[in-house]
């Protein structure tokens, strides 16, 4: 039986979401937040308290529940849909329309 059971297939796609989300993103994507880093970080920072409740969520709940939840206000396709399209503040715009901030 694997260490971390059925819960690991989460896992790579966890771990690939926080990357990004952390900023590991491609060159591709850094280039274009260069212009306006100011304004990006803060984006980021938004991105990021959004996180903060999903980990706290994580914590609290497991992750199965936090993971489920996170799927429900944010699919993982829209997500990075967005991120590669928009960015980091076309998700946290995002995130504010959907009141997720």
């Amino acid at each position: 039986m694997p260490a971390f059971g059925s819960r690991s297939r989460g896992l790579p796609r966890l771990t690939a979401l926080t990357c990004l989300l952390l900023g590991v993103a491609g060159p591709a994507l850094r280039a274009q937040t260069l212009p306006d880093a100011p304004q990006e970080r803060a984006c980021r920072t938004e991105v990021s308290k959004f996180e903060e409740t999903i980990s706290f969520l994580r914590h609290t709940q497991g992750m199965e529940a936090a993971a489920k939840l996170k799927e429900e206000l944010l699919p993982a396709r829209l997500e990075n849909e967005i991120l590669m399209q928009q960015g980091y503040c076309g998700l946290a715009r995002h995130l504010r329309e959907k009141h997720l901030l």
